[in-house]
């Protein structure tokens, strides 16, 4: 008989809620139904909650492939403080350390394990787990899966494989933005056969989107400046090149805020470094191209600037939605150029 959801509400208290957010009521049934599933919902909408819930309420091990590491600890040492016996196994970790999550694993002491999709590679790794009662797979930021998703990594392409390896457990795909091709181009990746799929909207009433046209450089980036100066709190300010980070990052030197500088050809260790003093409130404003942010769950950031036109639609969505995630009153503004476009075109 299948499942009302209505039965589990009493165990959100293990996750400090009284209620569920729009939409995820559908989609933790159909996952407690036993349906495979795909689910759009916004970013700050509470996606991970679709998986966590069923991973507390059923028996076996939900595995999750999550895309960054910072994401994956905030998420665990969460649920650890709640009594859920949650880990993840990333590079960041002591061979000693992986070796004792893995042993957890064995012996069926933990309900969620969260691994980068990179892991997967590992024949070691994939032998152990294809011993394992797998209750769930969850594949967070399924769009990297899809050739057409604007963030495609290729061990994400791996995923349908691996799922096949490990006996077709139960799935689920989550992401903020997927257009009908990479919709369909997931589920057949990942060779889902009817699943249900849930998209909760896009709207986030929270947030204000503004674009702004300057004409020339000089107007644009005093149109950044006095944005600053009138929008305190956290933020993150995007750029389309590294050489253009660092011209953001002179302009702004001098004022009182405190900023930071993130991008792809950073050395790991400092780009980890950055990323936790910016969670930490350490530092205010980051200054970023698009390797910063991918599940960033800092619930506090007041605006994002993108001080160039993003790549696609589906990028600027993503990064804006990284602004409000509390609930609260947000800004997003686009510096548009035209010649922005020639950059993305190149």
């Amino acid at each position: 008989m299948p499942t009302d959801i209505s039965e589990f509400e009493s165990g959100l208290s293990r996750f400090g809620l009284t209620s569920f957010r729009p939409g995820q009521s559908k989609v933790i049934e159909a996952v407690m139904n036993g349906e495979d599933c795909l689910c759009i919902m916004p970013t700050g909408g509470g996606k991970s909650l679709c998986y966590q819930f069923p991973a507390v309420s059923r028996d076996g091990l939900t595995l999750v492939v999550s895309p960054l590491i910072a994401l994956m600890k905030d998420q665990v040492d969460g649920m650890v403080n709640r009594g859920i016996a949650a880990a993840c196994l990333n590079s960041s970790q002591s061979l000693d350390e992986q070796g004792n999550v893995i042993r957890q694993m064995e012996n069926g002491q933990l309900d969620l394990l969260y691994v980068a999709p990179e892991r997967l590679r590992s024949p070691r790794f994939v032998e152990t787990i294809e011993k394992t009662k797998i209750q769930l797979l969850a594949i967070d930021e399924a769009h990297c899966i899809s050739q057409w998703g604007h963030d495609f990594r290729p061990d994400y392409a791996r995923l349908g494989k691996l799922r096949t390896r490990i006996g077709k457990p139960q799935t689920i795909a989550l992401t903020a933005t997927a257009t009908t091709d990479v919709q369909v181009d997931i589920k057949r990746q990942l060779e889902l056969s009817a699943p249900k799929t849930f998209v909760t909207g896009f709207a986030r009433d929270n947030l204000y989107l503004e674009v702004a046209t300057p004409p020339s450089i000089t107007e644009k980036n005093l149109a950044l400046t006095e944005f600053l100066n009138s929008h305190p709190g956290a933020g993150i300010i995007y750029a389309s090149t590294r050489k253009k980070c660092e011209e953001i990052v002179q302009l702004l030197s001098g004022k009182k805020r405190r900023f930071g500088f993130y991008h792809g050809g950073m050395h790991p260790q400092d780009r980890k470094q950055i990323q936790e003093r910016f969670m930490s409130g350490e530092i205010d404003v980051i200054i970023a191209t698009n390797a910063f942010g991918m599940g960033i769950d800092k619930p506090d950031i007041r605006f994002v600037v993108h001080y160039n036109l993003p790549g696609t639609l589906e990028a600027y969505y993503q990064e804006a939605g990284r602004a409000g995630r509390d609930g609260k009153p947000s800004d997003c503004l686009l510096l548009f150029s035209q010649g922005d476009r020639f950059i993305q075109e190149f």
